[in-house]
């Protein structure tokens, strides 16, 4: 009876079967070729949001550590109405924490180690500049993603408000910023391409930035202060090498002068006026990050060795409040960005306050409004 079966089956038979089961079987394949590339996608969905989740796990920590108000309306970041007064606040400004770029303004309390959202700049910029003109904050030049900025922006503190202000002359970042006699100076900095000597002015008066005297040095990264009148910009680097040495601005004179050099070689790094001398506080010397501090006492001349901070670090923001030097945040050899706060005090030393409620932190700016 099989035999008979099989002998009614035709080769024409077998060949469309054939072709049916091909035809399966690459079905099949395009069915699981479609599986895995949902797997691929899906994988790829939950890896970024395992990102997010990290990012809101530390936005939360950071909003954990304000202080709770009774009134919520108080902490909505309402640019217009931030319904916020301080005596000395130490406004920190942008930054990097490790992970991305920031545009966030906090003003922060040292002394309770909290701090309050503010209103955030309007775009993302670094090695940015900031002064203090007429009790409000100046931001200028700076660079993101390549884009180097001539823009200037000032924050009011009491209105929570930023406002455009005239741009720069030239499109620069890594430029030190110095307010003095109720003028705004913009000092060397550069493009990426060229560092500059330039020094531009702005007064409130005039209404826009004005070029003045150059320094004698070109200067990407300096830094810069003023005490008695008179504007001090210290190392940077030249577009060969960092340098050592010092410059000294009067306004009377209208012009540079050659002063005793630093110790070390430094970038990155910041200058302080404290206690009727000026501050040269970590940074980089061309092979690696310092902790070694200078003090030059203008009626001396030179600059003095002081104890060095608790670690290597450039990038960090200085500020002075009451009878002490803070240094907050910044960067060490690796790129490792730090949180920890150090303060200076005159026949103290350097001590290591604690760490911030605000997080790593490099790349930002600090001043107290």
């Amino acid at each position: 009876m099989s035999g008979e079966v099989l002998m009614d089956i035709q080769p024409s038979d077998f060949e469309s079967v054939i072709i049916k089961l091909m035809r399966e079987i690459e079905g099949l394949k395009d069915s699981q070729l479609k599986q895995m590339l949902k797997v691929d996608s899906l994988e790829h969905e939950l890896s970024e949001s395992k990102l997010e989740i990290d990012q809101l796990k530390k936005r939360c920590h950071k909003l954990e550590s304000v202080p709770f108000s009774a009134n919520n309306d108080s902490d909505i970041q309402d640019c217009k109405s931030a319904n916020f007064t301080a005596e000395k606040s130490v406004l920190i400004l942008g930054g990097f924490d490790g992970c991305s770029w920031l545009s966030e303004l906090s003003s922060y309390s040292l002394s309770e180690n909290h701090f309050k959202s503010l209103c955030p700049m309007t775009f993302l910029r670094s090695h940015a500049s900031i002064a203090k003109l007429n009790g409000e904050l100046y931001i200028f030049g700076g660079v993101h993603d390549g884009v180097w900025y001539d823009t200037v922006e000032s924050y009011n503190l009491m209105s929570n408000q930023w406002v455009k202000q005239p741009s720069l002359n030239q499109k620069k970042g890594s430029l030190a910023g110095v307010s003095i006699y109720d003028k705004i100076f913009a000092i060397g900095g550069g493009n990426g391409v060229e560092c500059f000597s330039d020094v531009e002015l702005f007064d409130l008066n005039i209404g826009r930035w004005i070029s003045t005297q150059s320094m004698l040095e070109k200067r990407f990264g300096p830094a810069a202060a003023d005490i008695n009148g008179a504007i001090y910009v210290a190392g940077g680097y030249d577009g060969k090498d960092y340098l050592r040495s010092v410059e000294r601005f009067d306004l009377r004179e209208h012009a540079w002068t050659r002063i005793g050099s630093m110790n070390t070689k430094r970038g990155c790094h910041s200058l302080v006026a404290f206690n009727e001398k000026i501050y040269a506080l970590g940074g980089y010397d061309g092979d690696k990050m310092v902790s070694s501090i200078e003090v030059l006492d203008p009626r001396v001349g030179s600059w003095m060795m002081e104890e060095p901070m608790q670690a290597a670090k450039g990038y960090f923001g200085s500020f002075v409040l009451g009878e002490k030097l803070y240094v907050v945040g910044g960067c060490m050899q690796e790129m490792d960005v730090l949180d920890v706060i150090e303060s200076y005090a005159e026949g103290c030393g350097w001590q290591v306050v604690g760490r911030t409620a605000l997080g790593k932190r490099c790349f930002f700016s600090s001043l107290v409004l």
